[in-house]
């Protein structure tokens, strides 16, 4: 049995040179600042637990955690994980246009 390869293609037709290869690239790092969406993320999760559930119980039985996790969520005294937050943004097309807009309006 073979394990699957990664394969690089490379595209000759644009040059580095062409003005246009590189236009649409900006760094994150002008977008966001880490630090502040690290410390903003409870109060960003919190919003959108409230927009889209009507209590910190229907939280915990839709992510599978306990009352207490659901409520610190609720309550903006934590974050998700990753794994909450991949569950979140696979089940709830609007999830990425709602924090995207929760965003815009903090900057």
């Amino acid at each position: 049995m073979t394990r699957p390869r990664l394969t690089l293609i490379v595209n000759n037709d644009v040059s580095c040179a062409d003005p246009i290869a590189g236009s649409a690239q900006t760094s994150w790092s002008n977008k966001f600042d880490p630090y502040a969406l690290k410390v903003s993320a409870p109060d960003l999760w919190s919003l959108y637990f409230r927009a889209r559930f009507n209590s910190p119980r229907e939280v915990a039985l839709f992510c599978d955690v306990s009352f207490q996790t659901a409520l610190n969520w609720w309550g903006a005294v934590t974050a998700p994980a990753n794994h909450i937050a991949l569950l979140v943004m696979l089940t709830d097309p609007d999830a990425p246009a709602f924090f995207g807009a929760e965003l815009d309006r903090a900057a």
